[in-house]
């Protein structure tokens, strides 16, 4: 099974805030100074997660403009094989046209 998201969320935040304390002690910095750095960090932070949401858009963008590309493909395939279906029935319309004047006789003839 799975760890839920809040509680995996919740250990990231102990595992964070235990290196910030810990880094905190070995560089000697007060707490003061760490606001600053972790400021910093968090805006690097957040330049990264705009990055991903964009590049995450522009996947989404491409792989549609790639199905709409393979779509109007298919489209044009479809118009073209309806227009050669089209032109083989009026081929065979004239054709039985024609015959069916043939039979006639002339198709013209009154009787006086």
């Amino acid at each position: 099974m799975e760890t839920p998201i809040e509680v995996r969320i919740e250990c990231a935040r102990g595992e964070i805030l235990n290196a910030v304390e810990r880094i905190s002690r070995e560089q000697g910095l007060p707490v003061m100074v760490v606001d600053g750095v972790i400021s910093s960090v968090l805006s690097e932070i957040r330049a990264q997660g705009e990055m991903e949401l964009i590049n995450a858009y522009l996947s989404l963008k491409n792989d549609s403009e790639v199905k709409i590309s393979e779509l109007n493909e298919e489209l044009e395939e479809a118009k073209k094989a309806a227009k050669a279906v089209l032109k083989a029935e009026e081929t065979a319309d004239q054709e039985q046209d024609q015959e069916g004047d043939a039979g006639d006789g002339g198709g013209n003839e009154t009787d006086n």
